[in-house]
């Protein structure tokens, strides 16, 4: 009977939140919109959805026309050709652009155990076409600095409730910035470190925030994204606003890959085929042995 626990666990795996070491001081990805509103696409282009064989994953923002950003946490052991983007849709698996990554570039100093530099930048196949649901999003400089209780909006796809459903309509939630000293006493609580590559946002009396789900999703100020939806506590929990990883801070990092990475070759649409079916026939196979073994 143990065989019958294989598919279930290998969907968990593909489909879920990316694994990372199940011990003490580990934070909780990061990634649903509660207490937000449905929103529309063209009020956000610069919002995609980052999926995994055709399935929504993480949130992202657009770069430019061939490059999107979110978190480097939203990848493990999957091929990067079985990973694709939508963009230009207030739902999340209609509608839109759909275009294959063609390569995926994590942070050189991110690390899965505490969530430091939790960022990754994917480069796609082909690129995007701009237009009233399709834009880019401004870019912070270097180091900057943002005092505290600046408005701030993060969008995504996430469960509205934790442990709730997800919607198919694109949300949105308001949430105050947090000093990282505050946010890093309230966070020490439970062992968790807040470092200077993550930022905080959210209401000490909880309520709002994003959570697990829609890891990756962004956070921006006046048209510009300083934060990408990484980890926090609970779901909206009280005096633990959500943490995110800095854009300012990584800044150099996004100008290195985006501007100066050269020799990237696109990879051809048969590949991305060929590796699908591989897959189907794993999974076929799969189902037909734990079919025998049951009924033996």
């Amino acid at each position: 009977m143990k065989f019958l626990t294989i598919l279930p666990l290998m969907f968990v795996t593909i489909l879920g939140d990316s694994a990372i070491d199940v011990t003490a001081n580990v934070p909780l990805l990061d990634g649903r919109i509660v207490g937000g509103s449905p929103v529309t696409i063209e009020d956000y282009p610069y919002q995609v959805s980052v999926q995994l064989l055709g399935s929504h994953r993480c949130g992202g923002a657009i770069l430019n026309d061939r490059y999107v950003i979110t978190a480097a946490h939203c990848f493990t052991i999957w091929p990067t050709s079985w990973h694709t983007i939508r963009a230009g849709s207030s739902i999340h698996n209609s509608g839109g652009q759909v275009i294959q990554v063609n390569e995926i570039y994590s942070h050189p100093n991110y690390n899965r155990t505490i969530l430091d530099f939790d960022i990754a930048i994917l480069h796609l196949v082909a690129p995007l076409t701009f237009g009233p649901a399709v834009a880019p999003i401004s870019l912070p400089s270097q180091n900057q600095y943002y005092v505290d209780d600046t408005p701030a909006v993060v969008s995504g796809w996430g469960t509205l409730t934790e442990n709730g459903a997800a919607p198919l309509q694109l949300q949105a939630v308001w949430v105050p910035t947090v000093n990282n000293a505050k946010c890093g006493e309230l966070y020490a609580i439970e062992d968790y470190a807040v470092t200077d590559s993550m930022l905080c946002a959210g209401y000490m009396s909880g309520g709002r925030d994003a959570c697990q789900g829609d890891s990756g999703g962004p956070l921006v100020i006046d048209g510009q994204l300083i934060g990408i939806v990484s980890w926090g506590e609970g779901c909206a929990r009280a005096n633990f606003p959500g943490v995110y990883a800095s854009v300012s801070y990584s800044r150099a990092f996004i100008t290195d890959i985006t501007v100066s990475c050269l020799g990237v070759r696109d990879v051809p649409e048969p590949i991305f085929l060929v590796s699908t079916l591989v897959f189907l026939i794993l999974e076929r196979s799969l189902l037909i042995l734990l079919e025998y073994r049951f009924l033996e």
